[in-house]
């Protein structure tokens, strides 16, 4: 009896022994598929994460051209004003009546 009591002892322990083994290694495996699984997604989301920093730069290019183009319009209608001021100016020396009461008088008519 106490052969067959050490030998089960040992074949438990033994079969305990390969039970935990084999429960590592399907939790090994496990882990493996979740983290090969994680790396596709990172890799996704990295190739996500660089066209967006693309499209962001290029739409910041965009942003200063139309800032650009804005600021020349803006140049443009202050010159535009100013040649207008002058020859309103020069029209009213010319004529000797300001135009601002033509323009009363014709909307009176």
């Amino acid at each position: 009896m106490n052969t067959n009591g050490t030998t089960n002892g040992r074949r438990d322990r033994v079969e305990a022994g390969l039970m935990a083994v084999v429960e590592a290694e399907e939790e090994r495996d496990s882990c493996k598929a979740a983290f090969d699984k994680l790396q596709v997604e990172h890799r996704g989301l990295n190739a996500e994460h660089d066209a967006l920093r693309l499209a962001h730069a290029r739409l910041q290019t965009e942003v200063e051209a139309y800032r650009t183009e804005r600021d020349e319009a803006v140049e443009k209608r202050a010159r535009a004003d100013v040649l207008i001021d002058a020859v309103l100016t020069l029209l009213a020396k010319h004529r000797g009546q300001p135009l601002e009461s033509e323009l009363a008088e014709a909307k009176l008519a």
